[in-house]
Protein backbone atom coordinates (compact mmCIF):
# COMPACT_ATOMS: atom_id res chain seq x y z
CA UNK A 1 0.00 0.00 0.00
CA UNK A 2 1.26 3.79 -0.90
CA UNK A 3 2.36 5.84 1.82
CA UNK A 4 0.30 8.82 2.07
CA UNK A 5 1.66 12.07 1.29
CA UNK A 6 2.64 14.08 4.24
CA UNK A 7 5.20 17.11 2.88
CA UNK A 8 4.83 18.53 -0.26
CA UNK A 9 7.23 20.65 -1.82
CA UNK A 10 6.33 23.38 -4.16
CA UNK A 11 8.85 24.82 -6.20
CA UNK A 12 8.49 28.27 -8.03
CA UNK A 13 10.37 30.54 -10.27
CA UNK A 14 8.16 33.18 -9.56
CA UNK A 15 6.82 33.16 -13.86
CA UNK A 16 3.41 34.22 -15.07
CA UNK A 17 1.87 30.57 -14.35
CA UNK A 18 3.49 30.35 -10.58
CA UNK A 19 0.26 30.86 -8.83
CA UNK A 20 -1.47 28.14 -11.18
CA UNK A 21 0.95 25.51 -10.01
CA UNK A 22 0.69 26.99 -6.34
CA UNK A 23 -3.28 26.12 -6.52
CA UNK A 24 -2.83 23.12 -7.94
CA UNK A 25 -0.10 22.53 -4.59
CA UNK A 26 -2.30 24.20 -2.17
CA UNK A 27 -5.49 21.58 -2.98
CA UNK A 28 -3.10 19.11 -2.70
CA UNK A 29 -1.90 19.69 0.74
CA UNK A 30 -5.18 20.48 1.92
CA UNK A 31 -6.69 16.97 0.16
CA UNK A 32 -4.12 15.01 2.09
CA UNK A 33 -4.03 17.40 4.67
CA UNK A 34 0.18 17.58 4.05
CA UNK A 35 2.78 19.87 5.30
CA UNK A 36 3.50 22.47 2.52
CA UNK A 37 6.84 24.07 1.82
CA UNK A 38 7.72 26.43 -1.45
CA UNK A 39 11.38 27.03 -2.54
CA UNK A 40 12.66 29.40 -4.29
CA UNK A 41 16.24 28.77 -5.93
CA UNK A 42 18.16 31.73 -7.01
CA UNK A 43 20.13 30.46 -9.93
CA UNK A 44 23.71 32.40 -9.20
CA UNK A 45 25.10 31.20 -12.33
CA UNK A 46 22.22 33.48 -14.12
CA UNK A 47 24.55 36.48 -12.75
CA UNK A 48 26.58 36.94 -15.94
CA UNK A 49 29.78 38.95 -14.86
CA UNK A 50 29.90 42.08 -16.47
CA UNK A 51 32.32 43.86 -18.55
CA UNK A 52 35.91 45.17 -17.64
CA UNK A 53 34.59 48.45 -15.55
CA UNK A 54 33.23 46.06 -12.64
CA UNK A 55 37.09 44.55 -12.53
CA UNK A 56 37.46 47.36 -10.07
CA UNK A 57 36.98 47.46 -6.14
CA UNK A 58 33.97 50.02 -6.24
CA UNK A 59 32.51 47.81 -9.31
CA UNK A 60 32.37 44.90 -7.43
CA UNK A 61 31.04 46.42 -4.67
CA UNK A 62 28.12 47.91 -6.82
CA UNK A 63 27.45 44.38 -8.20
CA UNK A 64 27.14 42.82 -4.37
CA UNK A 65 24.67 45.70 -3.69
CA UNK A 66 23.02 44.62 -7.10
CA UNK A 67 23.00 40.89 -6.33
CA UNK A 68 22.06 42.01 -2.38
CA UNK A 69 18.80 43.55 -3.93
CA UNK A 70 17.69 40.46 -5.69
CA UNK A 71 17.92 38.27 -3.32
CA UNK A 72 16.16 40.35 -1.29
CA UNK A 73 13.56 41.06 -3.88
CA UNK A 74 12.92 36.78 -4.15
CA UNK A 75 13.19 36.53 -0.42
CA UNK A 76 10.16 39.27 0.12
CA UNK A 77 8.14 37.54 -3.18
CA UNK A 78 8.51 33.91 -1.57
CA UNK A 79 7.73 35.15 1.34
CA UNK A 80 3.85 37.50 -0.72
CA UNK A 81 3.58 33.92 -1.85
CA UNK A 82 3.29 31.94 0.94
CA UNK A 83 1.45 34.62 2.92
CA UNK A 84 -1.74 34.16 0.06
CA UNK A 85 -2.15 30.59 1.22
CA UNK A 86 -4.77 29.85 3.94
CA UNK A 87 -2.83 27.53 5.50
CA UNK A 88 1.02 27.73 7.01
CA UNK A 89 3.16 27.03 4.50
CA UNK A 90 7.33 26.95 5.25
CA UNK A 91 9.35 29.68 2.89
CA UNK A 92 12.44 27.71 1.96
CA UNK A 93 15.23 30.49 -0.06
CA UNK A 94 18.21 28.73 -0.93
CA UNK A 95 20.71 29.38 -3.78
CA UNK A 96 22.60 27.26 -6.13
CA UNK A 97 21.57 24.65 -9.35
CA UNK A 98 17.66 24.47 -9.25
CA UNK A 99 17.74 21.29 -9.85
CA UNK A 100 20.26 20.05 -7.71
CA UNK A 101 18.26 22.27 -4.34
CA UNK A 102 15.03 21.37 -5.13
CA UNK A 103 16.06 17.81 -5.04
CA UNK A 104 18.64 18.17 -1.80
CA UNK A 105 15.98 20.28 -0.15
CA UNK A 106 13.28 17.33 -0.58
CA UNK A 107 15.43 14.84 0.44
CA UNK A 108 16.56 16.93 3.78
CA UNK A 109 12.92 17.18 4.43
CA UNK A 110 11.71 13.89 3.52
CA UNK A 111 9.24 15.70 1.33
CA UNK A 112 6.44 12.97 -0.33
CA UNK A 113 5.54 14.76 -3.44
CA UNK A 114 7.87 17.85 -5.56
CA UNK A 115 5.16 19.82 -7.45
CA UNK A 116 6.80 22.48 -10.57
CA UNK A 117 6.11 23.67 -13.01
CA UNK A 118 7.00 23.02 -16.96
CA UNK A 119 6.06 25.01 -19.55
CA UNK A 120 5.45 22.67 -22.09
CA UNK A 121 8.32 23.49 -24.52
CA UNK A 122 9.67 21.17 -27.01
CA UNK A 123 13.02 20.66 -28.88
CA UNK A 124 15.51 23.28 -27.95
CA UNK A 125 13.47 25.28 -25.64
CA UNK A 126 12.59 22.22 -23.75
CA UNK A 127 16.69 21.86 -23.54
CA UNK A 128 17.22 24.96 -21.79
CA UNK A 129 13.71 25.38 -20.29
CA UNK A 130 12.94 22.00 -19.19
CA UNK A 131 15.88 21.15 -17.94
CA UNK A 132 15.58 21.48 -14.57
CA UNK A 133 12.01 19.68 -14.42
CA UNK A 134 13.98 16.52 -16.47
CA UNK A 135 16.37 16.77 -13.71
CA UNK A 136 14.07 16.21 -11.13
CA UNK A 137 11.96 13.85 -12.44
CA UNK A 138 15.26 12.01 -13.34
CA UNK A 139 17.00 11.89 -9.87
CA UNK A 140 14.03 13.30 -6.72
CA UNK A 141 13.49 9.82 -4.25
CA UNK A 142 9.86 11.00 -4.30
CA UNK A 143 6.81 11.19 -6.65
CA UNK A 144 7.05 14.37 -8.81
CA UNK A 145 3.93 16.36 -10.17
CA UNK A 146 5.10 18.65 -13.04
CA UNK A 147 2.45 20.84 -13.99
CA UNK A 148 1.47 22.29 -17.42
CA UNK A 149 0.44 26.43 -18.04
CA UNK A 150 -2.99 25.68 -18.76
CA UNK A 151 -3.98 27.04 -21.92
CA UNK A 152 -6.13 30.08 -22.22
Amino acid sequence: MQEPIKKIILATDFLEFSKDIGNRALFLAHAYKAELMVIHVLDIDEWYFPTHNFYTEEGFDKLSEGQAQVRQKRKNALKELTDTFDLDAEPIFTEGDPGHEIIRVAEERNADLIVLGTHGHTGWNRFTIGAVVAFVIKHAHCAVFAVRPIEK
